[in-house]
């Protein structure tokens, strides 16, 4: 099987190991240290099985022959080289801890996401991290449900604030930065997961699950750039996106937005007001607006266009409503405020 060179990995020690096939009969295999024999076939072997499952569904065959979950005393976390991944010592416990299922699913999206593609360039790193972020986040959403992803969405969106007021002009498309150091931070993974779900948002399930799975059947066992990617999405949207990939991948910063909204009896209409106060130029972004009235409390939800720095929108509403909300469903980076005037 074609493998890129950075994802060949050798761990020699005492194992014990476990054998298990998958529904096509592919083996999953565990190596772990003797004395963690049962703590180490607890914790791996159900959450892999899972996660192969949902990431072929999703976007397309596994590349290789065996997946084999490997402990290690060379890495803290998890390290995905192609069909052996290694993770820390210390994460097996044989109590199916949260952190180690979702540092197992991010390092089996790897084997799609780096491995099977892997990207041109260091500074096209995202299209690994970010990709394992955000497919971890879909995993979540698959399996344990809406509030669970959102949850991880919001805990995302908390480092890239707090990355961003300390970095404030880093980039997620690097451009060949001298400190190699700052290739792989927590924005790229955070941040670029964030870009994947901004444009699944953007675009709609439909085109984005038929993009990923053309990018993943085009670039299978090559390499790949964003560029490569948005060609892909563009194709699958029936739409430019390049507005949308240089804004939140080629600047630093994210959208802040300082918003309200009333009702005119009158004209029977909700005029809201959004202004952005993030540094920079102003985004261009959709943005949901959701509706609620005492007669429908389950809400309606409009899509507007922000692209200003101040704009006013107004929504035909014929009775007053209860509540309006900003990005209702959580599509959206940004922070703000969002009040009746």
């Amino acid at each position: 099987m074609p493998i890129a060179t950075w994802l060949y990995v050798l761990g020699a020690a005492r194992f014990a190991v476990q054998h298990l096939p998958d529904l096509d009969g592919r083996p999953i295999q565990t190596w772990v240290y003797t004395q963690d024999r049962d703590a180490g076939f607890t914790d791996f072997a159900e959450p892999t099985r899972q996660a192969l499952e949902f990431f072929e569904e999703f976007i397309g065959p596994y590349a290789y022959e065996k997946l084999a979950n490997v402990q290690a005393a060379s890495v803290g976390g998890g390290m995905e080289a192609a069909t052996a991944i290694f993770y820390g010592q210390n994460l097996v416990t044989g109590d199916r801890t949260v952190r180690l299922r979702n540092v197992v699913i991010h390092e089996i999206a790897h084997q799609w996401w780096g491995n099977a593609v892997t990207e041109n360039d260091w500074d096209d790193v995202w299209l690994s991290e970010g990709f394992a972020t955000y497919f971890t986040l879909l995993f979540i959403e698959h399996a344990d449900g809406r509030d669970a992803f959102v949850a991880g969405l919001r805990d995302s969106q908390r480092r890239v604030r707090d990355f961003s007021l300390k970095n404030p002009d880093y980039r997620i498309v690097h451009d060949n930065l001298d400190d190699m150091r700052q290739v792989t931070t927590g924005q790229i993974y955070q941040k670029g997961g964030w870009t994947l779900h901004m444009l699944r948002g953007s675009v709609g399930d439909e085109a984005f699950r038929a993009g990923i799975r053309e990018y993943y059947r085009r670039y299978r066992n090559a390499n790949a750039s964003t560029a490569d990617f948005r060609r892909v999405m563009e194709e699958a949207a029936g739409q430019p996106l390049g507005w949308f990939f240089d804004q939140w991948l080629t600047r630093g910063t994210y959208l802040t937005v300082d918003g309200g909204w009333r009702y005119d009896a009158a004209r029977r209409v909700i005029e809201i007001d959004l202004a952005q106060t993030q540094d920079g130029p102003p985004f261009d972004m959709p943005i949901e607006i959701g509706v609620s009235a005492a007669d429908r409390p389950a809400g309606r939800v409009e899509r507007v266009r922000l692209r200003e720095r101040r704009q006013r929108f107004t929504i035909a509403s014929d009775t007053e409503p209860s509540a309006v909300t900003l990005d209702p469903n959580v599509w959206v980076l940004m922070d703000g405020t969002f009040a009746r005037r």
